[in-house]
């Protein structure tokens, strides 16, 4: 396989484009985020983060039911996706309960983030440029699929 650079020297493998749409949730949904300075605490530990594991955060925000976090992040080749979820939990829980002490109160087992979250990868580019790209390819998809035409739905059928 050839190496393609882009300007600066840099091979294409230097590039990476890794984002994922996280959503984090609070411990029993409480609406710990109406407070400004848990939101403040829970923003900065993030930037914390960034800077120390080399996670971007692209786009941020609370929820509307103030218990929850979206975050779009560029996740490090490094590390995997579990990690930094890990990273930013427990950084974040940590830095919350050294600034608000009172929390221990309410998460009186340490957890400020519930076990559960959700992720999805974002890509750059959409299915059709996908499709032409895969078909482009140097060898030729055709003859790895049997297409068959049934009323109005088409079947592949890969061989």
């Amino acid at each position: 396989m050839n190496s393609v650079n882009h300007g600066n020297n840099k091979n294409v493998s230097d590039f990476q484009y890794n984002f994922a749409h996280l959503v984090l949730v609070s411990k029993y949904r409480f609406k710990v985020f109406k407070n400004p300075k848990t939101q403040k605490i829970v923003v900065d530990a993030f930037r914390e983060t960034e800077m120390k594991y080399g996670i971007r955060i692209k786009e941020f925000s609370f929820g509307d039911d103030f218990a929850h976090a979206h975050l779009e992040v560029n996740v490090p080749n490094a590390l995997s996706m579990v990690q930094v979820i890990q990273i930013l939990k427990s950084h974040s829980a940590s830095k919350v309960f050294a600034e608000m002490p009172n929390y221990h109160l309410r998460y009186p087992k340490g957890h400020f983030w519930g076990g559960q979250y959700s992720n999805s990868s974002v890509g750059p580019v959409g299915e059709n440029i996908i499709k032409n790209y895969i078909r482009r390819q140097d060898v030729s998809y055709e003859p790895f699929i049997q297409r068959k035409e049934v009323g109005h739905q088409v079947q592949l059928k890969f061989n």
